[in-house]
């Protein structure tokens, strides 16, 4: 256990009260938010940071004129030649407006990735339901911004896997490697002592890559299996089902891992058809705001608390869900005797 050096309580309350007064808003630079995180915050391990995500983060370039992917229906996949089912397809399996450049600077720091091969094509697609942008690209802007961000860090999940065999999984591993290199952090059975400041100023480790395919299990120490970050998903429409459900998995959630939190709505098929006319966005996204931020605004991270926490159109009202994440970390800040891994000075 670690705790500040003070000579009484009253010194304690005092240096913590001005710690928290230094940094009310700890998002005025969503860009750099994890490197002007106090030193104590980045001396915290990562899995009891309050870190936002995107849900299906790489489909904001899903439209009627798409492509539908292997993970659709397979009578879908016949019946692409109809525009209308198309354009009804890309309204409800598009769950981002930006791209990956826009949400990293906006603070996005976990993608949640489903990734295809496609039929006649060497190439590697992002999808949900129909493809989106190829897979290289994307990796490499996200190098790029990492090049320039030296105290930044990135986790990438990659979810689902649609059309592949070892020799494809063989190809995407190799990619990763080629892309990222030292960036990747090796797997590690406990995660309590995986901070930032371990990360990013003891070593230039920059990337987490969960690889969620028995592919990766075997020779291949740099990719980090599914039961590292548990992601229970509540699979429903319904407000309370899902607060409900995301309140029962945080109290359950194991003290030397991470965890996401998928604050996500998710339509059946027959909700999509009653609402054909209409969009993911428009239904349900944008009535759905105000209820998630309130919701995120309760959270505690830290043990048995919000680790990561991942959700849809994360720019809408200027950001304000990543935002609200963020500044979750500011509670830590009142419970330093706890988690603290350096003293405050």
């Amino acid at each position: 256990m670690y705790f500040i050096s003070t000579s009484s309580p009253d010194e304690y309350s005092t240096k913590v009260d001005r710690m928290i007064g230094e940094n009310m808003d700890l998002t005025r630079d969503l860009e750099f938010w994890m490197s002007k995180l106090p030193a104590c915050l980045r001396a915290l391990p990562i899995i009891y940071l309050s870190i936002p995500g995107s849900h299906n983060s790489f489909t904001s370039n899903i439209s009627g004129g798409s492509i539908v992917s292997l993970d659709s229906p397979k009578i879908l996949q016949n019946l692409e030649w109809i525009y209308c089912i198309r354009h009804i397809m890309a309204n409800w399996t598009k769950n981002q407006n930006v791209a990956v450049k826009e949400q990293l600077k906006a603070g996005i720091r976990y993608f949640d990735l489903r990734v295809s091969a496609k039929s006649r094509e060497n190439n590697l697609y992002f999808c949900h339901g129909m493809y989106s942008c190829k897979v290289e690209p994307v990796l490499n802007e996200i190098s790029t911004f990492l090049e320039t961000h030296s105290k930044e860090v990135v986790i990438l999940d990659f979810q689902h896997f649609y059309g592949f065999t070892q020799q494809t999984h063989g190809k995407l591993m190799q990619m990763l490697l080629k892309t990222y290199g030292t960036k990747l952090l090796p797997y590690s059975d406990h995660m309590d002592h995986l901070s930032l400041d371990y990360m990013t100023s003891q070593f230039s480790y920059q990337v987490i890559t969960v690889y969620r395919s028995d592919a990766a299990r075997f020779g291949q120490p740099l990719f980090w299996p599914s039961a590292s970050f548990p992601t229970p998903w509540a699979n429903t429409i319904d407000h309370n089902a899902l607060f409900n459900f995301l309140d029962d998995k945080i109290k359950d959630r194991k003290d030397n891992v991470g965890f996401i939190t998928q604050i996500v709505l998710t339509p059946t098929l027959t909700d999509i058809l009653f609402n054909s006319c209409t969009t993911l966005e428009q239904k349900l996204a944008i009535d759905f705001e105000d209820l998630r931020t309130g919701w995120i605004s309760k959270q505690t991270p830290g043990r048995r608390g919000v680790n990561i926490v991942i959700g849809d159109f994360i720019d809408l009202s200027d950001n304000l869900f990543t935002k609200t994440v963020i500044n979750l970390n500011l509670k830590l800040l009142r419970d330093l005797p706890k988690r603290m891994t350096s003293p405050i000075n």
